[in-house]
């Protein structure tokens, strides 16, 4: 029987990465902070002047009446293309997609339009790298080219995504401005879909959540004292020509007050602590990194016999100091409940449990007691039982059955009360060949590691640990 443990190793290195977009890229730095808010009403500009996105905003979007909802949805789904597992971004441009393709008709002047017009799409994702370059501009830290030219690399890899090819997106950044000019000169227009975006910015916006308490009057007062001062700022920041095509004017402080604004928020990005310049998943993606890389140094450093010990804080559910079938039977009912198995799958699992209950006594329990000490359980050769049991919980946690554990599933394993960036750091420790996909295999070897004390999980440490 080949032991399970030859399969398992903690890397001392992060293997690479092959995400278009990983924890040392460019587009990390940048896109989840939240100074990128200083230029997102210049990006919506540049989107809805183009003539698709504007007939498709003017007949579906709801941010008229849902202000708030809308943008806190689109910078979630900003974050989610970026910062989550290659799964979690493949999911979110699905759901993108399928979201978009319900988006097309007749636009005003009888035109046809679509929202998965591959131009469309390409001219969407593309102002989001120009918004990067913006803010940085904007805000007295310009990009240097080498870094500019791979934040278009990086963001032209996250296109193939939302289904973008090779033809569909500029090749180079040098190409990318000459596309720039040429869309800015000669496609975009003043659409329905601007003008209502932008009556929208200067109208009476209801109150977020949690300003809601603000009496009416002191609530319109600022928000449309605010509401100008955005709008006069994001036509300031527009390219001349542009800005008079598409009827926007910024008035003679404009260029001032965008100099003030942008220039402040980078200098408040610097001096405010990293967990609180980035929005909420981009920040809980760069700390699990962080806490990764130091896991990783930790481990390399240390001798596998010197690794946490699991019999007692895990194994010896009872705490009589030996595991029995009723302690491998009350973890399996742990995780049956966290996941709220049905029954089907709750039976696999126990199933599963106790057949390697009765390879680990046939095979441990040397005095022939029917438990198994300390002693014994280290001495084991734990094999196939093991893994079928690793692998019948890999099976549960995988909702939806496409052969992957992404993020939401597994955080659902470990609990609402542990932190994001603790559910990163575990998925990324078990997402052993680093591809950003964490198999039902990968996981099923790095639970089966931490039952044999060779390795610690946060899966197993917060859904089995005692308190």
């Amino acid at each position: 029987m080949m032991p399970i443990m030859n399969e398992i190793h903690l890397a001392s290195e992060p293997p690479a990465a092959a995400l278009p977009c990983g924890p040392d890229s460019v587009t990390w730095r940048y896109i989840g902070q939240w100074r990128l808010l200083t230029v997102l009403a210049r990006a919506l500009v540049l989107e809805t002047a183009h003539p698709v996105v504007g007939a498709g905003v003017t007949q579906f979007s709801t941010y008229r009446g849902h202000p708030w909802r809308r943008a806190k949805q689109t910078m979630l789904s900003l974050q989610r293309i970026v910062y989550l597992d290659t799964r979690g971004r493949e999911k979110e441009a699905a759901r993108l997609t399928r979201l978009h393709s319900r988006i097309n008709g007749v636009d005003a002047s009888g035109c046809p339009f679509d929202a998965l017009d591959p131009e469309a799409v390409a001219w969407v994702h593309l102002t989001l790298f120009e918004a990067v370059v913006t803010m940085c501009r904007a805000g007295g830290d310009p990009l240097s080219p080498d870094d500019e030219a791979r934040l278009y690399d990086e963001m032209r890899a996250c296109g193939t995504l939302l289904g973008l090819g090779d033809d569909d997106l500029p090749a180079t950044v040098a190409d990318f401005w000459v596309y720039f000019e040429r869309m800015t000169t000669q496609r975009l227009t003043r659409t329905q879909g601007l003008t209502d975006l932008l009556a929208a910015l200067a109208g009476d916006i209801p109150p977020p959540s949690r300003l809601a308490f603000l009496p009416a009057p002191v609530w319109r007062a600022l928000s449309g004292t605010a509401a100008d001062a955005y709008v006069r700022m994001t036509a300031a920041l527009l390219p001349p020509p542009l800005r008079d095509r598409l009827g926007m004017h910024a008035g003679t402080t404009a260029t001032t007050l965008a100099t003030v604004v942008c220039q402040g928020a980078r200098l408040l990005d610097r001096i405010t602590p990293e967990r609180l310049r980035f929005m909420p998943v981009a920040a809980a993606a760069i700390e699990a990194e962080r806490r990764l890389t130091a896991t990783r140094r930790r481990a390399a450093a240390t001798p596998a016999a010197g690794r946490p010990e699991i019999f007692e804080r895990i194994l010896d559910q009872s705490g009589d100091g030996y595991v029995s079938w009723s302690d491998l039977a009350a973890t399996a009912r742990v995780i049956s409940a966290r996941l709220e198995c049905d029954e089907a799958t709750e039976s696999a699992l126990y199933d599963a449990f106790h057949a390697w209950w009765l390879d680990l006594r046939a095979g441990a329990d040397v005095d022939g007691d029917g438990r198994v000490d300390r002693h014994e359980y280290e001495r084991a050769a734990h094999g196939k039982a093991l893994r079928a049991a690793m692998d019948a919980v890999a099976a549960a946690l995988d909702s939806d059955g496409d052969g992957y554990v992404d993020q939401a599933e597994y955080a659902r394993l470990l609990g609402d009360r542990v932190g994001g960036d603790e559910v990163l750091g575990g998925f990324r420790q078990l997402d052993s060949d680093g591809d950003g996909r964490l198999t039902v295999a990968e996981f099923a070897v790095g639970l089966g590691g931490f039952f044999m004390g060779r390795n610690d999980s946060a899966a197993g440490t917060r859904l089995l640990g005692r308190a």
